[in-house]
């Protein structure tokens, strides 16, 4: 049984890689006209240069890697099943009530997602250019544990992100933003159905998380107590790499309770918002759990918020462009 099931896992991973490649070859042939332009490669890929002089960094310098995601629809949320699995594991009513009711949506404009969360290294080309300094009180620099420049960065708000991303627009003349909800869990599901991109259970081997728990069977592993390098574990069947632990991201939309009234494009949700708790300025959407997390926190359709203006250890960003 065991054997059928990791073959069919295989086979719908590689039926998920053949669709979007042929996807992104079509739609990277509207959106990059020039075949070799320096911002785009023939697996999707791309990277923009920063415009030569600017601040003083342009030369030779580029933007974050960054993949190709077509356009699309899935089914956003998670089953009951899956909630009902999660519970039984310790989740709370309120967090799994987030995740409803599943519903449908269309991505109806390709975008470009960072392959990986923004580096401690990208982040202090920018915090060096700019002399800005993180506005949530903690410090980037020293998160507790030793981070190398290829770690995601934390102790980042999400107003700071703002900061970064404008910084990054007139570095390379491009419209970079905070992912949308929606387009974070399209890009991190990529075509699958489970509750984490690579199944209905996890391990220490697949992500960074505090794997002294278990979820849907899960053995136990290491416990890291920090962060891990980007891109040590292997990508989602779309080439994205951390979408599953490490650091907890920012998304463009602010909390609601629930997906009543939620649009159902892939455009980002922060009219009439806020949560049953009513706070102002309402709360900003985290995805992806984190180091420190439980891996039921790990999930694709899990919602967490946050303060804007929080920073702390655990939360990072991951950066999304524009195409057209």
């Amino acid at each position: 049984m065991q054997a059928r099931a990791a073959a069919a896992y295989r086979a719908e991973q590689q039926r998920a890689r053949v669709e979007l490649a042929a996807r992104a070859r079509a739609e990277l042939a509207v959106l990059m006209p020039s075949p070799g332009s320096p911002v785009a490669d023939n697996r999707g890929v791309l990277r923009d240069a920063f415009i030569d002089g600017v601040d003083g960094v342009g030369d030779g310098c580029t933007g974050p890697e960054l993949v190709l995601i077509p356009t699309g629809r899935f089914q956003m949320g998670s089953p009951e099943h899956e909630r009902r699995k999660s519970q039984e594991a310790g989740s709370q009513k309120a967090w799994l009530e987030r995740e409803t009711p599943q519903h449908w949506v269309g991505i109806e404009q390709s975008f470009a997602l960072g392959r990986y969360p923004v580096t401690v290294g990208q982040w202090r080309q920018f915090a060096d250019a700019t002399g800005w300094q993180p506005q949530g009180g903690f410090d980037p620099a020293a998160p507790g544990f030793a981070q190398g420049m290829d770690h995601p960065v934390v102790g980042v708000s999400w107003n700071d992100a703002q900061q970064y991303l404008a910084w990054l627009n007139s570095m390379t003349g491009q419209v970079y933003r905070l992912p949308s909800e929606v387009e974070w869990e399209y890009a991190c599901r990529a075509g699958t159905r489970t509750a984490f991109s690579f199944g209905d259970t996890i391990s220490a081997q697949l992500a960074n998380y505090d794997a002294n728990h278990s979820y849907n069977g899960s053995p136990p592993g290491a416990f890291r107590a920090g962060t891990s390098r980007v891109g040590e574990f292997a990508p989602n069947p779309w080439g994205l790499y951390d979408m599953h632990g490490n650091v907890w991201e920012w998304t463009q939309d602010v909390v609601h309770d629930n997906y009543d009234g939620a649009p159902n494009t892939g455009q980002a949700w922060e009219d009439g918002g806020g949560d049953a708790a009513g706070r102002d300025p309402p709360r900003r959407i985290l995805r992806g759990g984190a180091w420190q997390y439980n891996p039921r926190y790990l999930r694709s359709a899990v919602r967490n918020g946050s303060a804007a203006a929080l920073s702390n250890a655990i939360i990072g960003f991951r950066v999304a462009r524009n195409l057209a």
